[in-house]
């Protein structure tokens, strides 16, 4: 199909949902011209190891007017969603609206027909963050966690944001969510460390939100080690949900639960 008036692309597009959530797989620059594939899943969920099908094209854009992707900006990948692709402001064009927006404008576009792809939602996890949700009925104090870090010989405090050391007892209880926890020689010389972004009790269940706002691996992989010994315990880690016995499994030698195994190794 090759689209050579605005109102035909638009429609176009409003056929396909303006790709909301989609994807851009491939861009293709050659002497011969641009080839752009973008996409979106069609069937499934975006949790890992379900089954998925997702719809493609081809776009071949024609007298090219206006190109302003780089490829240090953005990188193609079916795995990461984009917010989607609108009309250009004039004309005949695309505005790609990802992390970094970029725009087409052109002649015409070739678009092929639809290519169906049956496969399943890949495991991706965090580095960033893990959310927790155990049967525990008390939550933990501060004093716990600077003991439980202490076992595996880290020295730890509690602040808030570019604060100074806060002594355990003035950390605020039940409720600590807003605070850090730093190495106490880095607390100086830093503004964050791993931050509780939710701590509480909902429904009956304790849930705890982690985020490593300094990226310092030892002391966010400590912690995760930490809540994969607690009894009854879900760990959320980008789309992957774990046990614990699961998670802790994942730490120390990086084998997914059996059920995502298993669909891996069947696609």
């Amino acid at each position: 199909m090759n689209i050579e008036n605005r109102d035909k692309l638009e429609k176009w597009l409003d056929q396909n949902y303006w790709f909301e959530d989609g994807f851009i797989s491939e861009i293709n620059e050659s002497k011969n011209g641009i080839e752009i594939v973008v996409g979106y899943q069609t069937v499934g969920t975006y949790v890992a190891g379900e089954k998925q099908e997702l719809k493609e094209f081809s776009l071949k854009p024609i007298g090219i007017k206006n190109w302003t992707y780089k490829k240090e900006q953005f990188s193609p990948t079916k795995e990461s969603c984009i917010n989607g692709i609108d009309l250009a402001e004039k004309g005949i064009g695309l505005k790609f609206d990802t992390e970094s927006v970029f725009e087409l404008t052109c002649e015409s576009i070739e678009i092929s027909e639809p290519k169906i792809t049956q496969t399943y939602t890949k495991p991706w996890i965090s580095k960033r963050e893990i959310y927790i949700t155990t049967t525990k009925k008390e939550i933990p104090t501060a004093k716990y966690w600077i003991e439980k870090l202490g076992e595996y010989n880290i020295k730890i405090g509690f602040r808030y944001f570019a604060s100074e050391l806060i002594q355990s007892e003035k950390v605020p209880y039940p409720d600590y969510s807003g605070y850090f926890i730093q190495i106490l020689n880095k607390i100086n010389e830093t503004q964050k460390g791993l931050f509780f972004k939710f701590v509480g009790i909902e429904k009956g269940e304790l849930r705890i939100g982690i985020e490593n706002g300094d990226e310092n691996e030892k002391l966010f992989k400590t912690i995760q080690l930490i809540v994969s010994d607690w009894k009854n315990t879900t760990i959320n880690s980008g789309n992957v949900k774990f046990t614990g016995k699961e998670f802790k499994e994942f730490l120390e030698n990086g084998k997914y639960p059996e059920r995502i195994e298993k669909i891996k190794n069947e696609w």
